[in-house]
């Protein structure tokens, strides 16, 4: 379903842009203002083309019993505009998997990170309930590289991407955060429900040997995690930032741990 207020706001560049000759400050406008209202539905190539039909033939006050012969053309232009917008749809697609991804571990990375969480965390204020934020990070990571090597790192690490993995949820969001630091979101879910699968990932990464031709080397991982309870304020660089000084006590209380945020006790 067409959101209206789109829809209003395209015709209206569309009805400039053909009625002024095509100007590139029309286009310009159009893009900037546009560009900033477009989300994942608008973003699909046949949603656009809906939206532009629809509006060119109001533009041009087409109507289907008494103008068959122009709308014949505009019938034809849209089919080339169609082939065209599926091709470039598909193309964007995959390009925005590519970027979005971490290559090493397949996992979303920083870019997908702000669009994801602020999402989810708009959903848990509007619904009421409960998101967990948690921070992993690997003890001791540097001293694999440096004894192992960094494609023993890179198999450490693609080994703990898949154990995060597989201890969650499909609603449940995992992000390499960088290096050797993983985010782990959790919507939906108290802190103390969120423990159980927080522990689950923890205990695997300390139980399975992960070095390759090194069966004596255990991996552990530090973990902090905060909780946004559905009301109230919530700022998602402040929720990160506190998972994070949870984690680093973690560190600090000495490692393989994790650490629930506590908003009245030093972090």
């Amino acid at each position: 379903m067409i959101h209206e207020a789109f829809y209003d706001t395209y015709r209206n560049y569309l009805e400039r842009y053909v009625c002024e000759g095509g100007t590139e400050v029309v286009l310009l406008e159009a893009y900037q203002d546009l560009t900033a209202n477009l989300d994942d539905y608008y973003v699909q190539a046949s949603n656009i083309l809906d939206i532009h039909t629809r509006a060119l033939r109001e533009v041009m006050g087409i109507r289907r019993d008494s103008d068959a012969v122009q709308w014949i053309y505009i019938d034809r232009a849209t089919e080339f505009l169609a082939q065209i917008l599926v091709v470039i749809d598909t193309f964007l697609l995959q390009l925005k998997d590519r970027i979005e991804h971490d290559p090493l571990t397949g996992l979303y990375n920083r870019i997908a990170m702000y669009p994801t969480l602020n999402n989810l965390l708009k959903e848990a204020q509007e619904k009421g309930t409960p998101l967990v934020i948690a921070m992993l990070d690997l003890d001791d990571f540097k001293e694999v590289n440096d004894r192992f090597g960094h494609h023993a790192g890179d198999e450490v690490l693609r080994s703990t991407a898949l154990i995060i993995k597989k201890a969650l949820r499909a609603a449940d969001k995992v992000i390499r955060y960088g290096g050797e630091e993983f985010l782990v979101v959790l919507p939906g879910t108290s802190l103390e429900k969120a423990g159980i699968a927080l522990e689950r990932i923890r205990t695997q990464i300390a139980a399975q040997r992960m070095v390759p031709d090194h069966e004596e080397v255990t991996i552990t991982v530090s973990i902090g995690a905060v909780e946004y309870p559905g009301s109230g304020p919530g700022d998602l660089n402040d929720l990160i930032a506190r998972a994070d000084r949870a984690m680093y006590l973690a560190k600090r209380e000495g490692k393989n741990r994790i650490v629930y945020f506590e908003p009245n006790k030093p972090n």
